[in-house]
């Protein structure tokens, strides 16, 4: 469809084809007003022909495509219907109107034909509405379905709340009748209570006042011990501050005395430790005297040591080579026949 009026849209009418088309489109509009003048002056009713009887019918085909079934509307229509045919005719007569214009001026149809998109266009939306009213239609339907349904069991959960509200007044009225017997009950027994009280309470005030009696002689009474006790403790702290004061005097003077003897033992203990001083001096001179004569002493021993021990080597090794020759004959351990038979050795 785009396609076939896209190639339409490129066509252009040649001057002889315009002339025809402009007288076609000059009847369609002279039509079109007869036919709207015609609206205005008459009413709706009768036979929608009456409403253009000077027309042809080869002039009228538009409109006859727009008021075809006017007749079998009913009258509430009828005036819906005559103002909705006065919009139409003035809309094609604006589309003639242009169209003219256009094809006097261009020679082309592009007026009509980006009207037929228009129309297209409003059709697929008009089409698309259609659908989504048929959806709500359904979603509308269960909704209505589940309203009843919520409905029918509002009812019975209100007809379960009357009689439980029912069951509740009872409850409380039973309450209530209690309520008014416990209440008078309390009543007597707090204004028994209330005598017992005050009876009570008086008694404890007689006995609260003997006491409270009591308490003023022993008030009196120790008020008078407490003035006794004050004069006593008042002698008692002149007397002590008295001796405080005489072994201030005595601790003042002994401090005296021992700082004295203090110096004194000081004086001594800087001489024993000159003394001392001394004594070291004198132990350390002679401690290494005493080390000087114990190394000594130390060196001669193992001097001794040492020439008692070559001693006892010296005899050991005589003793042992003493053996030795007595074992082996030799020396003056010869025999005697050895002796003799020794040749006597000749010089060379």
């Amino acid at each position: 469809m785009e396609a076939l009026i896209k190639a339409k849209s490129s066509v252009k009418f040649s001057p002889a084809e315009r002339e025809t088309v402009l007288e076609v489109l000059e009847e369609c509009a002279d039509s079109l007003v007869v036919y709207h003048n015609t609206l205005r002056q008459q009413p709706m009713g009768g036979d929608a022909a009456n409403f253009y009887p000077e027309v042809e019918v080869s002039e009228t085909s538009i409109l006859q495509s727009l008021i075809g079934n006017v007749a079998e509307m009913t009258d509430s229509r009828k005036k819906a219907v005559r103002e909705k045919l006065q919009r139409d005719s003035l809309y094609v007569s604006g589309i003639i109107r242009d169209l003219k214009r256009e094809i006097s001026e261009r020679g082309t149809i592009e007026v009509l034909i980006k009207e037929i998109e228009r129309i297209t266009s409003r059709e697929e939306q008009e089409r698309f509405l259609s659908e989504e009213n048929g959806k709500m239609q359904t979603i509308i339907a269960k909704l209505r379905k589940t309203i009843v349904d919520k409905k029918t069991s509002n009812e019975k959960e209100e007809e379960s709340l009357t009689k439980k509200l029912t069951l509740t007044r009872d409850e409380k009225e039973r309450l209530k009748l209690i309520k008014d017997v416990e209440m008078r009950y309390v009543q007597a027994w707090e204004t028994a209570r209330r005598e017992q009280n005050v009876l009570r309470y008086k008694l404890k005030m007689d006995q609260l006042e003997k006491t409270l009696n009591n308490y003023y002689v022993r008030e009196k009474n120790e008020n008078c011990v407490n003035s006794e006790l004050t004069r006593y403790l008042t002698w008692r702290v002149a007397f002590i501050e008295n001796r405080i004061e005489q072994w201030r005097q005595r601790y003042d003077r002994e401090q005296r005395m021992y700082e004295k003897e203090i110096c004194k033992v000081r004086n001594e203990i800087e001489d024993a430790q000159k003394y001392l001083e001394q004594l070291t001096t004198e132990y350390c001179s002679n401690q290494e005297f005493i080390d000087t004569y114990l190394a000594e002493q130390e060196a001669l021993r193992r001097q001794k040591e040492h020439e008692d021990h070559v001693q006892r080597c010296t005899i050991r090794i005589q003793a042992w080579w003493r053996g030795v020759m007595v074992r082996r004959k030799l020396g003056p351990y010869r025999p005697e026949e050895k002796k003799k038979k020794r040749p006597v050795k000749t010089k060379k």
